[in-house]
Protein backbone atom coordinates (compact mmCIF):
# COMPACT_ATOMS: atom_id res chain seq x y z
CA UNK A 1 0.00 0.00 0.00
CA UNK A 2 1.21 3.45 -0.83
CA UNK A 3 1.50 5.18 2.69
CA UNK A 4 0.72 8.92 2.45
CA UNK A 5 3.61 10.80 5.05
CA UNK A 6 3.18 14.27 3.79
CA UNK A 7 0.97 16.08 6.03
CA UNK A 8 -0.13 18.38 3.40
CA UNK A 9 -0.86 15.64 0.85
CA UNK A 10 -3.11 13.90 3.42
CA UNK A 11 -5.36 17.02 4.36
CA UNK A 12 -5.52 17.89 0.84
CA UNK A 13 -6.45 14.46 -0.48
CA UNK A 14 -9.05 13.61 2.34
CA UNK A 15 -10.45 16.71 1.79
CA UNK A 16 -10.91 17.12 -1.57
CA UNK A 17 -11.65 13.51 -2.25
CA UNK A 18 -15.38 14.76 -1.09
CA UNK A 19 -17.27 15.13 -4.01
CA UNK A 20 -19.25 18.06 -2.67
CA UNK A 21 -16.60 19.48 -1.66
CA UNK A 22 -14.37 19.30 -5.22
CA UNK A 23 -17.99 20.59 -6.83
CA UNK A 24 -17.90 23.57 -4.73
CA UNK A 25 -14.63 24.32 -5.39
CA UNK A 26 -14.79 24.30 -9.00
CA UNK A 27 -18.01 25.97 -8.75
CA UNK A 28 -16.68 29.05 -6.69
CA UNK A 29 -12.89 29.14 -8.07
CA UNK A 30 -12.69 28.46 -11.69
CA UNK A 31 -13.99 31.13 -14.66
CA UNK A 32 -17.44 31.93 -14.75
CA UNK A 33 -17.96 31.04 -18.33
CA UNK A 34 -16.57 27.69 -17.67
CA UNK A 35 -18.77 27.15 -14.74
CA UNK A 36 -22.10 27.77 -16.89
CA UNK A 37 -20.91 24.84 -18.86
CA UNK A 38 -20.83 22.33 -16.60
CA UNK A 39 -22.88 20.03 -14.82
CA UNK A 40 -21.40 20.32 -11.19
CA UNK A 41 -23.92 16.97 -10.58
CA UNK A 42 -21.70 14.93 -12.34
CA UNK A 43 -18.58 15.56 -10.99
CA UNK A 44 -16.31 11.88 -10.22
CA UNK A 45 -12.77 11.68 -9.02
CA UNK A 46 -10.79 10.21 -11.79
CA UNK A 47 -7.41 9.62 -10.32
CA UNK A 48 -5.32 10.03 -7.15
CA UNK A 49 -1.76 10.73 -8.49
CA UNK A 50 0.24 11.12 -11.16
CA UNK A 51 3.50 12.76 -9.10
CA UNK A 52 6.63 10.46 -8.83
CA UNK A 53 8.04 9.89 -5.88
CA UNK A 54 10.52 12.24 -6.36
CA UNK A 55 8.25 15.32 -5.66
CA UNK A 56 5.41 13.28 -3.54
CA UNK A 57 6.90 15.72 -0.64
CA UNK A 58 6.03 18.97 -2.23
CA UNK A 59 3.05 18.13 -4.67
CA UNK A 60 -0.29 16.60 -4.31
CA UNK A 61 -2.54 16.58 -7.69
CA UNK A 62 -6.23 14.84 -7.47
CA UNK A 63 -8.01 14.10 -11.41
CA UNK A 64 -12.01 15.10 -11.80
CA UNK A 65 -13.71 14.06 -14.61
CA UNK A 66 -16.90 16.23 -15.50
CA UNK A 67 -19.59 16.40 -17.76
CA UNK A 68 -20.86 19.58 -19.19
CA UNK A 69 -24.35 20.63 -19.94
CA UNK A 70 -24.18 19.50 -23.57
CA UNK A 71 -23.02 15.86 -22.44
CA UNK A 72 -19.45 16.19 -23.23
CA UNK A 73 -16.44 15.39 -20.89
CA UNK A 74 -14.12 17.81 -19.27
CA UNK A 75 -11.00 16.89 -17.03
CA UNK A 76 -9.98 19.22 -14.19
CA UNK A 77 -6.42 18.58 -12.73
CA UNK A 78 -5.94 20.22 -9.09
CA UNK A 79 -1.94 20.32 -8.27
CA UNK A 80 -1.21 21.62 -4.46
CA UNK A 81 2.18 23.38 -3.90
CA UNK A 82 3.42 23.50 -0.73
CA UNK A 83 6.98 23.92 -1.50
CA UNK A 84 8.28 26.82 0.86
CA UNK A 85 9.39 28.35 -2.31
CA UNK A 86 8.74 28.82 -5.93
CA UNK A 87 9.61 26.82 -8.54
CA UNK A 88 9.42 27.66 -11.91
CA UNK A 89 9.90 24.55 -13.33
CA UNK A 90 5.97 23.25 -12.06
CA UNK A 91 4.73 24.20 -15.53
CA UNK A 92 7.08 21.72 -17.11
CA UNK A 93 6.35 18.99 -14.46
CA UNK A 94 2.36 20.13 -15.22
CA UNK A 95 2.84 19.77 -18.44
CA UNK A 96 4.36 16.07 -17.83
CA UNK A 97 1.71 15.61 -16.04
CA UNK A 98 -1.08 16.53 -18.15
CA UNK A 99 0.44 14.11 -20.99
CA UNK A 100 0.60 10.96 -18.49
CA UNK A 101 -3.43 11.88 -18.06
CA UNK A 102 -4.18 12.13 -21.86
CA UNK A 103 -1.48 8.40 -22.01
CA UNK A 104 -4.11 7.62 -19.45
CA UNK A 105 -7.27 7.98 -21.22
CA UNK A 106 -5.80 6.37 -24.67
CA UNK A 107 -4.93 3.45 -22.91
CA UNK A 108 -8.57 2.93 -20.93
CA UNK A 109 -9.52 3.93 -24.86
CA UNK A 110 -7.73 1.17 -26.39
CA UNK A 111 -9.13 -1.05 -23.41
CA UNK A 112 -12.67 -0.25 -24.78
CA UNK A 113 -11.76 -0.54 -28.19
CA UNK A 114 -10.07 -4.19 -28.23
CA UNK A 115 -13.62 -4.81 -25.59
CA UNK A 116 -15.97 -3.18 -28.08
CA UNK A 117 -13.92 -5.59 -31.13
CA UNK A 118 -14.93 -8.71 -29.13
CA UNK A 119 -18.36 -8.01 -28.40
CA UNK A 120 -18.87 -7.39 -32.17
CA UNK A 121 -17.19 -10.64 -33.34
CA UNK A 122 -19.19 -12.29 -30.90
CA UNK A 123 -22.05 -10.99 -32.09
CA UNK A 124 -21.29 -11.44 -35.94
CA UNK A 125 -21.07 -7.52 -36.55
CA UNK A 126 -18.45 -5.40 -38.68
CA UNK A 127 -14.84 -5.38 -36.34
CA UNK A 128 -15.47 -1.56 -36.19
CA UNK A 129 -18.93 -1.19 -35.71
CA UNK A 130 -19.55 1.40 -32.79
CA UNK A 131 -15.96 2.83 -32.55
CA UNK A 132 -15.50 6.33 -33.64
CA UNK A 133 -12.23 8.47 -33.97
CA UNK A 134 -10.59 9.04 -30.99
CA UNK A 135 -9.81 12.30 -29.09
CA UNK A 136 -8.47 13.32 -26.03
CA UNK A 137 -10.38 15.22 -23.30
CA UNK A 138 -9.85 18.58 -22.41
CA UNK A 139 -7.70 19.38 -19.61
CA UNK A 140 -8.19 22.45 -17.50
CA UNK A 141 -4.97 22.52 -15.32
CA UNK A 142 -5.04 24.11 -11.63
CA UNK A 143 -2.46 25.01 -8.98
CA UNK A 144 -3.54 25.92 -5.59
CA UNK A 145 -0.57 27.28 -3.92
CA UNK A 146 -0.01 28.13 0.11
CA UNK A 147 3.27 28.19 1.05
CA UNK A 148 4.75 31.09 2.94
CA UNK A 149 6.27 32.82 0.06
CA UNK A 150 4.10 35.51 -2.65
CA UNK A 151 3.90 33.55 -6.16
CA UNK A 152 6.22 34.79 -9.48
CA UNK A 153 6.16 32.01 -12.09
CA UNK A 154 5.48 32.47 -15.51
CA UNK A 155 1.96 32.07 -16.54
CA UNK A 156 2.61 30.71 -19.53
CA UNK A 157 5.27 27.37 -20.55
CA UNK A 158 6.42 29.07 -23.51
CA UNK A 159 8.28 31.55 -20.75
CA UNK A 160 10.73 28.64 -19.94
CA UNK A 161 12.48 28.68 -22.90
CA UNK A 162 15.24 31.10 -24.21
CA UNK A 163 14.58 33.32 -27.41
CA UNK A 164 10.91 32.02 -27.45
CA UNK A 165 9.39 34.89 -29.51
CA UNK A 166 11.63 33.99 -32.53
CA UNK A 167 10.47 30.07 -32.87
CA UNK A 168 6.98 30.67 -30.20
CA UNK A 169 4.96 29.06 -32.97
CA UNK A 170 7.42 25.77 -32.57
CA UNK A 171 7.06 25.65 -28.77
CA UNK A 172 4.61 23.79 -26.90
CA UNK A 173 2.31 25.96 -25.03
CA UNK A 174 -0.47 26.22 -22.23
CA UNK A 175 -2.49 28.25 -19.34
CA UNK A 176 -3.16 27.65 -16.31
CA UNK A 177 -5.13 28.79 -13.18
CA UNK A 178 -3.42 29.69 -9.81
CA UNK A 179 -5.48 29.88 -6.14
CA UNK A 180 -2.44 31.33 -4.24
CA UNK A 181 -3.95 31.41 -0.81
CA UNK A 182 -1.44 33.97 0.58
CA UNK A 183 -3.38 36.14 -1.81
CA UNK A 184 -6.46 36.19 -0.57
CA UNK A 185 -8.61 38.12 1.70
CA UNK A 186 -10.34 35.78 3.79
CA UNK A 187 -13.82 37.52 2.40
CA UNK A 188 -12.73 36.21 -1.02
CA UNK A 189 -12.51 32.83 0.45
CA UNK A 190 -15.90 31.22 -0.86
CA UNK A 191 -17.82 28.25 -0.82
CA UNK A 192 -19.76 25.80 1.36
CA UNK A 193 -18.28 26.02 5.26
CA UNK A 194 -16.14 22.76 5.17
CA UNK A 195 -14.10 24.24 1.66
CA UNK A 196 -14.07 27.69 3.42
CA UNK A 197 -12.39 25.85 6.72
CA UNK A 198 -10.60 23.90 4.58
CA UNK A 199 -8.70 26.36 2.49
CA UNK A 200 -8.84 29.02 5.56
CA UNK A 201 -6.49 26.06 7.35
CA UNK A 202 -3.91 25.58 4.45
CA UNK A 203 -4.23 30.06 4.01
CA UNK A 204 -2.60 30.16 7.57
CA UNK A 205 -0.62 26.86 8.30
CA UNK A 206 2.38 28.06 7.75
CA UNK A 207 1.67 31.79 9.48
CA UNK A 208 1.72 33.08 13.27
CA UNK A 209 -1.77 34.16 12.62
CA UNK A 210 -2.70 30.47 12.83
CA UNK A 211 -2.92 30.83 16.40
CA UNK A 212 -5.37 33.92 16.48
CA UNK A 213 -7.15 32.67 13.67
CA UNK A 214 -7.36 28.93 14.51
CA UNK A 215 -11.09 29.54 16.57
CA UNK A 216 -12.70 31.93 14.07
CA UNK A 217 -11.51 29.40 11.47
CA UNK A 218 -13.18 26.32 13.28
CA UNK A 219 -16.81 28.36 14.95
CA UNK A 220 -17.67 28.20 11.01
CA UNK A 221 -18.35 24.90 11.82
CA UNK A 222 -20.25 25.42 15.07
CA UNK A 223 -23.85 24.78 13.78
CA UNK A 224 -23.01 21.65 12.16
CA UNK A 225 -20.96 20.27 14.78
CA UNK A 226 -23.36 17.93 16.06
CA UNK A 227 -23.34 15.28 12.73
CA UNK A 228 -21.76 12.82 12.65
CA UNK A 229 -19.89 14.01 8.89
CA UNK A 230 -18.68 17.39 10.52
CA UNK A 231 -17.28 15.57 13.49
CA UNK A 232 -15.43 13.54 10.38
CA UNK A 233 -14.65 16.39 8.48
CA UNK A 234 -12.88 18.34 11.87
CA UNK A 235 -10.73 14.99 13.01
CA UNK A 236 -9.22 15.68 9.46
CA UNK A 237 -8.83 19.44 10.33
CA UNK A 238 -7.11 18.87 14.15
CA UNK A 239 -5.31 15.92 12.94
CA UNK A 240 -3.52 18.18 10.10
CA UNK A 241 -3.03 20.82 12.68
CA UNK A 242 -1.51 18.50 14.87
CA UNK A 243 1.28 18.29 12.56
CA UNK A 244 2.09 22.07 12.64
CA UNK A 245 5.19 21.55 15.54
CA UNK A 246 3.95 24.83 16.81
CA UNK A 247 0.00 23.15 17.80
CA UNK A 248 -0.01 20.60 20.92
CA UNK A 249 -3.32 19.38 22.74
CA UNK A 250 -3.40 22.03 25.01
CA UNK A 251 -3.44 25.23 21.98
CA UNK A 252 -6.37 22.90 20.14
CA UNK A 253 -8.14 21.89 23.30
CA UNK A 254 -8.25 26.07 24.04
CA UNK A 255 -9.23 26.60 20.12
CA UNK A 256 -11.83 24.08 20.12
CA UNK A 257 -13.35 25.94 23.45
CA UNK A 258 -13.36 29.04 22.06
CA UNK A 259 -15.01 27.90 19.21
CA UNK A 260 -17.61 25.92 20.54
CA UNK A 261 -18.20 27.36 23.67
CA UNK A 262 -15.96 25.56 26.10
CA UNK A 263 -16.99 22.44 24.87
CA UNK A 264 -13.29 21.82 23.55
CA UNK A 265 -12.56 18.77 25.62
CA UNK A 266 -15.52 16.95 25.10
CA UNK A 267 -14.91 17.30 21.47
CA UNK A 268 -11.37 16.02 22.04
CA UNK A 269 -12.77 13.17 23.87
CA UNK A 270 -15.22 12.15 20.91
CA UNK A 271 -12.22 12.31 18.09
CA UNK A 272 -9.61 10.96 20.37
CA UNK A 273 -10.60 7.26 18.66
CA UNK A 274 -10.11 8.65 15.39
CA UNK A 275 -7.21 10.91 15.64
CA UNK A 276 -5.38 8.16 17.44
CA UNK A 277 -6.63 5.21 14.96
CA UNK A 278 -4.83 5.52 11.46
CA UNK A 279 -5.58 2.06 10.98
CA UNK A 280 -7.15 1.73 7.63
CA UNK A 281 -10.18 0.03 6.88
CA UNK A 282 -8.84 -1.28 3.37
CA UNK A 283 -5.70 -2.48 5.36
CA UNK A 284 -8.11 -4.78 7.64
CA UNK A 285 -9.64 -6.01 4.73
CA UNK A 286 -6.58 -7.11 3.23
CA UNK A 287 -5.81 -8.55 6.52
CA UNK A 288 -8.92 -10.60 6.69
CA UNK A 289 -8.43 -11.88 3.24
CA UNK A 290 -5.32 -13.13 4.51
CA UNK A 291 -6.22 -14.79 7.73
CA UNK A 292 -9.23 -16.48 5.42
CA UNK A 293 -6.89 -18.46 3.79
CA UNK A 294 -9.10 -20.36 1.65
CA UNK A 295 -9.50 -19.56 -2.35
CA UNK A 296 -13.18 -18.51 -2.14
CA UNK A 297 -12.72 -16.43 0.99
CA UNK A 298 -10.60 -14.38 -1.09
CA UNK A 299 -12.50 -14.42 -4.28
CA UNK A 300 -15.86 -13.54 -1.93
CA UNK A 301 -13.51 -10.74 -0.39
CA UNK A 302 -12.30 -9.31 -3.48
CA UNK A 303 -15.56 -8.85 -4.71
CA UNK A 304 -16.85 -7.48 -1.95
CA UNK A 305 -13.97 -4.41 -1.95
CA UNK A 306 -15.15 -3.56 -5.59
CA UNK A 307 -18.15 -3.18 -4.44
CA UNK A 308 -17.76 -1.09 -1.72
CA UNK A 309 -15.39 0.92 -3.40
CA UNK A 310 -17.09 1.27 -6.68
CA UNK A 311 -20.93 0.59 -6.85
CA UNK A 312 -22.46 -1.78 -9.16
CA UNK A 313 -19.52 -4.54 -10.19
CA UNK A 314 -19.99 -5.57 -13.98
CA UNK A 315 -20.94 -9.22 -14.50
CA UNK A 316 -17.65 -10.14 -16.49
CA UNK A 317 -15.36 -8.55 -13.78
CA UNK A 318 -17.24 -10.72 -10.50
CA UNK A 319 -16.71 -14.00 -13.42
CA UNK A 320 -12.83 -13.33 -13.59
CA UNK A 321 -12.34 -12.76 -9.68
CA UNK A 322 -13.98 -16.48 -9.42
CA UNK A 323 -12.25 -17.74 -11.95
CA UNK A 324 -8.92 -16.63 -11.26
CA UNK A 325 -5.94 -18.51 -10.09
CA UNK A 326 -3.79 -18.21 -6.70
CA UNK A 327 -1.20 -15.99 -8.34
CA UNK A 328 -3.81 -14.02 -9.86
CA UNK A 329 -5.92 -12.96 -6.78
CA UNK A 330 -2.79 -12.28 -4.56
CA UNK A 331 -1.23 -9.93 -7.48
CA UNK A 332 -4.58 -8.26 -7.69
CA UNK A 333 -5.08 -7.93 -3.75
CA UNK A 334 -1.77 -6.12 -3.56
CA UNK A 335 -2.48 -4.15 -6.44
CA UNK A 336 -6.12 -3.18 -5.25
CA UNK A 337 -5.71 -0.11 -3.14
CA UNK A 338 -4.13 1.46 -6.29
CA UNK A 339 -7.51 1.14 -8.40
CA UNK A 340 -9.09 4.63 -8.09
CA UNK A 341 -12.14 3.46 -11.50
CA UNK A 342 -12.68 -0.03 -12.71
CA UNK A 343 -11.29 0.93 -15.53
CA UNK A 344 -7.94 0.86 -13.41
CA UNK A 345 -8.88 -2.98 -13.25
CA UNK A 346 -9.31 -3.49 -16.72
CA UNK A 347 -5.69 -1.23 -17.33
CA UNK A 348 -3.68 -3.23 -14.90
CA UNK A 349 -5.14 -6.90 -16.21
CA UNK A 350 -4.75 -5.91 -19.91
CA UNK A 351 -1.08 -5.01 -18.80
CA UNK A 352 -0.48 -7.72 -16.84
CA UNK A 353 -2.47 -10.74 -18.13
CA UNK A 354 -3.24 -10.06 -21.21
CA UNK A 355 -3.41 -13.27 -23.56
Amino acid sequence: MNTIVNPHAMFFENVFSRLDIAADFIKNYLPSHIVNNLDLSTVQLERKSFINNQLKGSQSDLLYKIKTIDNKLLFIYILLEHKSYIDRWVLFQLLGYIVQIGDRERMINKVKRKRKREENKANNRPENEGIETEYLTPVIPIIVYHGPEHWECSKYLSELYKGNDLYKEFLPDFNFLVINLKNYDESQIKGIVYLQVALLVMKYFFSDELFNKLPDILSLLADLVQQKSTIDFLSIVLEYIGTNQRCDEDFLKESLDKAFENKGEEIMHTLADKLVNKYSLADKWIDKGKREGKKEGKTQLLSFLFEERFGNVPQQLTKQINQADDKLIEDLTRSFLRFQSINDYYLWREKHYSA
